[in-house]
């Protein structure tokens, strides 16, 4: 990617790591001086390689520790389901991803809920009610062995 260099891939790893990291402590980290480092930052904000800054929650400690994975296969294939389809999953604060997919299912779905209980209640009362669902598959995730939102920077 052009406009990238060593520095800021360090800048970018170092905030992947802690967002909250002091202009200063990042600056010493990836061995530049202050402000030459802000204004990097400041750079890549606004060419879009930082979308966001965002606060990784405990699920577990806050009673949504249960994670499911559903694939989704619509019933046709058609703009209008696959535009309700995304406008209802849109509307379900259970749903922490949703990824359309090339193969036999339509949909991958990531749900975030307390236990069985509530993801029972969850596809029964709300995604097996969305018109146009065909078929689906859950798949119950027993541990997160990897889970990361850091981005692979060494070959950019």
């Amino acid at each position: 990617m052009p406009g990238i260099d060593a520095f800021d891939r360090k800048i970018l790893m170092a905030l992947q790591e802690n967002a909250k990291i002091t202009t200063q402590e990042l600056a010493e980290r990836v061995g530049l001086s202050a402000t030459p480092c802000a204004r990097r930052v400041k750079r890549m904000e606004e060419e879009g390689l930082i979308d966001r800054y965002v606060t990784l929650l405990n699920p577990a400690r806050l009673g949504v520790g249960l994670t499911v994975f559903v694939n989704v296969r619509l019933d046709t294939q058609s703009a209008k389901t696959f535009d309700a389809f995304e406008t209802a999953i849109g509307r379900m604060p259970e749903v922490s991803g949703c990824y359309l997919l090339a193969g036999n299912y339509d949909y991958l779905v990531q749900v975030r809920v307390a236990d069985i209980e509530a993801f029972r209640t969850f596809i029964r009362d709300r995604l097996a009610a969305i018109e146009g669902i065909g078929e689906t598959q859950s798949n119950v995730v027993l541990e997160a062995t990897k889970q990361t939102t850091a981005l692979p920077l060494e070959g950019v």
